[in-house]
């Protein structure tokens, strides 16, 4: 009978978690046009904004994790209210309907980077994955001078726009200073940071550590895996190899990304971590000058 009324209970929750289906209104303006995103708490769509017919992202607090969901997107609602810049969405509107909740930002228009990648076949070479950190390190900066951290830099939260970057899902955002969120709540891609990182405050490392995985994720763009000709050869493609190994980085490259894991001396700010960003470019630059890149 238990096991019963558990298997019952996991199908109303999967049930109540569907996500709309298009043509659906919600809020009796915005019209579902796609399902642009689901995670942990939260599903977001593309909707028409019938009032000003303009599109919009609505997201909603996913019924099944309760009032846990609607806190989050609540304190992403605030955040967001605080944060006004062109690259990260603007707040618009938030309203509960029929027991959900609903967030409505701008809509922000871009490929990430696994449709560039898997998608074009876009390469990034060293130079061009540094430009981009810059870019990306603009607007985390931009966070955290309004006193949060993002604390989920993944791929699919940011977004290319003709060679703009954009910021998106301040889900996780916290203040800085702020507890961490429980631990079931934290996602299991972070793994090894997150045990690490338990019972800190919330602070900027943690958003340059997510850089670190950006860099790394243009970096392998370029990789190719080598053929086995040899037994030796064959054992090694069966071992496990470090990407320090696998992408032959430039010496100053590699410890900057070396630095952001703490494999090395941690960067003490971001204004630390720009200015090697930008000692690399200036290198580099100067080196396709004398035309020995």
């Amino acid at each position: 009978m238990l096991r019963l009324i558990t298997s019952i209970r996991s199908f109303i929750s999967a049930w109540r978690d569907d996500p709309a289906e298009e043509g659906t209104r919600l809020g009796q303006r915005y019209v579902v046009q796609e399902v642009l995103g689901e995670g942990s708490y939260g599903i977001t769509y593309k909707c028409l904004d019938q009032t000003v017919a303009k599109t919009v992202a609505v997201k909603q607090a996913r019924p099944s994790k309760g009032s846990y969901a609607v806190k989050l997107l609540l304190q992403e609602a605030e955040i967001i209210k605080m944060l006004q810049h062109q690259g990260i969405p603007a707040f618009i509107d938030f309203f509960r309907e029929k027991g959900n909740s609903y967030l409505v930002m701008s809509y922000m228009e871009g490929d990430t980077l696994e449709d560039l990648i898997f998608g074009q076949g876009v390469q990034y070479q060293e130079i061009q994955t540094v430009q981009m950190t810059l870019q990306l390190l603009d607007l985390v900066e931009y966070v955290h001078r309004q006193g949060y951290v993002h604390l989920d830099l993944r791929i699919p939260n940011v977004l290319f726009n003709e060679g703009r970057l954009l910021l998106i899902d301040f889900g996780l955002a916290r203040r800085l200073g702020e507890e961490p969120l429980p631990r079931s709540s934290l996602f299991s891609r972070r793994t090894t940071e997150s045990r690490s990182s338990a019972g800190k405050k919330a602070n900027e490392h943690s958003d340059l550590y997510d850089i670190g995985h950006f860099m790394l994720f243009m970096l392998y763009s370029t990789y190719e895996a080598p053929e086995t000709t040899t037994s030796l050869d064959l054992h090694m493609s069966q071992t496990e190899r470090s990407w320090q190994e696998e992408l032959g980085l430039s010496d100053d490259l590699k410890l900057i990304i070396e630095r952001l894991f703490g494999i090395e001396e941690p960067y003490h700010s971001s204004e630390e971590l720009r200015e090697a960003l930008n000692q690399f470019v200036s290198i580099k630059k100067s080196l396709c000058c004398r035309g020995r890149v």
